[in-house]
């Protein structure tokens, strides 16, 4: 294989990933496909059906962190493909991104995809694409159950992290100066709606349950001292002239995403935002 041609799967790798991801969603939600539980027995790799009425079920990965990180993953890799390939590829990103986060049922990520979808659309004056993502997202929230999802918090997911945010907030805000310097470590604390439970204590499998913000997650956690350390990691990105390039619009796009989501510290999936950041540092040189 010659240089140029290593260069060129290289290139394309974020691309397959994307269509990957997307293809098994689609596929596994028409086809109901269930690879077994993930390693923390929380959601099925695959089809995970659904007690409501409207939702036949909810599409999940491989990585960690259920059907609302696979849609982020989904979304992130849609996004990155969106800005930094030919715009004649967004004709099929865009459709099959769309309905790809929606078999996952992940309100957010679908909000944060369909506002980016349409800033490059409107940016670089894709019209005609425009139309055609508008139909197919009007077809599948029509035939998908999407409007119903939500409007409905059936399943109280809306209200139990607005409590989760709440209580971990006023946590924090209580703690002690040393915890709110320091934070408490990894693995001490579950945050069950408005209840807060030591880690070795909760009954219940701890995965599926905690602030829902990746930036509570680590003050609590490690305190404003390992959040000030992280942020470090990051400072290139304010000592150069900011260049909106599809590097920089990933790392915004994943950093809205944690505002809903554990995703930084959800390493099944924060790999692919140092690998962009490191990218995009390298890019600047």
């Amino acid at each position: 294989m010659t240089n140029n041609e290593g260069q060129f799967h290289y290139f394309h790798i974020p691309l397959i990933l994307f269509i990957f991801l997307a293809v098994f969603a689609i596929i596994g939600y028409i086809f109901e496909i269930n690879l077994g539980n993930d390693d923390y027995q929380t959601w099925n790799i695959g089809f995970n059906p659904s007690d409501l009425d409207y939702l036949k079920g909810r599409m999940n990965g491989f990585q960690a962190g259920g059907p609302n990180s696979f849609a982020d993953l989904i979304t992130i890799t849609a996004v990155y493909s969106l800005f930094k390939y030919k715009n004649s590829y967004a004709l099929f990103i865009v459709p099959l991104a769309l309905i790809a986060v929606i078999v996952t049922y992940s309100r957010f990520s679908l909000i944060v995809l369909i506002l980016f979808t349409f800033i490059k659309f409107i940016k670089d004056r894709l019209y005609a694409q425009l139309i055609v993502s508008v139909l197919v997202l009007s077809i599948a929230v029509i035939q998908l159950g999407v409007y119903e999802r939500f409007i409905n918090d059936d399943n109280n997911g809306i209200s139990d992290r607005l409590l989760m945010l709440e209580a971990s907030t006023e946590y924090f805000i209580s703690s002690s100066l040393e915890l709110k310097l320091i934070g408490n470590g990894s693995n001490q604390l579950i945050f069950e709606s408005n209840n807060i439970y030591l880690y070795d204590e909760f009954e219940k499998n701890p995965y599926s349950y905690g602030p829902h913000n990746s930036f509570i997650f680590y003050i609590i956690n490690y305190g404003i001292v390992g959040v000030a350390l992280y942020i470090l990691i990051f400072m290139t990105l304010f000592k150069r002239k900011l260049l909106f390039n599809f590097n920089l619009i990933t790392i915004t796009v994943f950093f809205i995403l944690s505002l809903s989501t554990d995703l930084l510290h959800n390493h099944s999936v924060s790999w692919f935002l140092y690998l962009v950041y490191f990218s995009h540092i390298k890019s600047e040189k």
